[in-house]
């Protein structure tokens, strides 16, 4: 029993594991929330099991991943998974290697949108190269949220 604890996010990226953590919590007495942490495979969390997320990437096109988790919980799959998919490119320039430099690459896209005025990190985080600007414009502009 895991006296106290209502939720837990699992941030493991990789599937099985993440798996096997909602079959565990599924069978405590109580209801424990689970929240994932893999922005990588939002849509596929939900469908496993997934109460909600905690999501770096949730800070970008917030209204298409709003329908998506409204769609996985009124249980339309297909719909959800075609927003999913269309945020995949964007998933794949914001995560690319090297992973590290994603909340960079996320403050970036914030200010493209228009949702932040700077895309200042401090160490050990570093600016991303104009080549990677470059891309993540052309992923947002294919997207229309520039």
């Amino acid at each position: 029993e895991l006296e106290g604890v209502v939720a837990i996010k699992e941030a493991s990226f990789d599937a099985k594991k993440f798996i096997d953590t909602v079959r565990i919590l599924r069978k405590a007495e109580r209801k424990i929330f689970v929240f994932t942490g893999n922005d990588n495979f939002i849509y596929e969390s939900l469908v496993l099991g997934a109460d909600g997320g905690l999501l770096g990437f949730g800070t970008i096109a917030v209204d298409k991943q709003v329908e998506m988790f409204r769609l996985v919980g009124e249980k339309k799959y297909e719909e959800a998974e075609e927003i999913w998919e269309e945020l995949l490119p964007l998933v794949e320039v914001i995560f690319a290697p090297p992973v590290r430099n994603y909340k960079t690459r996320i403050k970036e896209a914030l200010v493209m949108t228009g949702v932040l005025e700077t895309a200042y990190v401090r160490p050990p985080l570093r600016p991303i190269s104009s080549e990677e600007k470059e891309k993540l414009r052309k992923v947002l502009k294919d997207l229309d949220m520039i």
